[in-house]
């Protein structure tokens, strides 16, 4: 692995273990969420799906057919949900970033997934040691962490 992949494992590795360790809802989705993003850092799963598609639909996957549409769609309804979820609990609390930016972490794996080429180049384009998708996982991973610590510090910890 190379240091953007261990960049993304940390992250999202660390950020799993906070939500899972704060154990509130929805924390044990967010836990697995983030753990599957971890394990897509490390694995690259994306990156073989997106060869095999490619491999499989030939000259139609040139023209950014179907699945990039299914994709694109993808990724515009992650985006409209995570602008349109309620703000605030039943209570009147503000929610956590946490889940939101765990929604904004699926997002940037569809958005990577469809591999638009102007995206592509500037996900993959070196800054400091890492690719921007690199610190963009880091970034994302620590809002989220921070997330699930300050909504424990709210509600206790180990509250279920």
């Amino acid at each position: 692995m190379d240091a953007t992949q261990w960049a993304g494992v940390i992250s999202f590795g660390l950020a799993s273990l906070i939500c899972l360790v704060t154990a509130c809802r929805p924390w044990p989705l967010l836990f697995m969420a983030n753990g599957c993003f971890a394990a897509e850092c490390a694995l690259g799963l994306r990156h073989g799906l997106h060869n095999a598609v490619a491999a499989a639909m030939g000259e139609y996957y040139s023209g950014r057919g179907l699945v990039q549409i299914l994709l694109i769609l993808l990724a515009l309804g992650l985006g409209i949900v995570s602008l349109l979820r309620q703000r605030t609990d039943k209570a009147g609390r503000p929610r956590n970033a946490a889940a939101a930016t765990t929604l904004l972490s699926a997002l940037l794996f569809v958005l990577e997934t469809i591999s638009l080429h102007d995206i592509d180049a500037v996900l993959y384009r070196p800054v400091g040691g890492l690719l921007v998708i690199g610190w963009l996982w880091l970034m994302l991973g620590a809002v989220t962490l921070a997330g699930a610590l300050i909504e424990a510090r709210k509600v206790g910890l180990k509250r279920r």
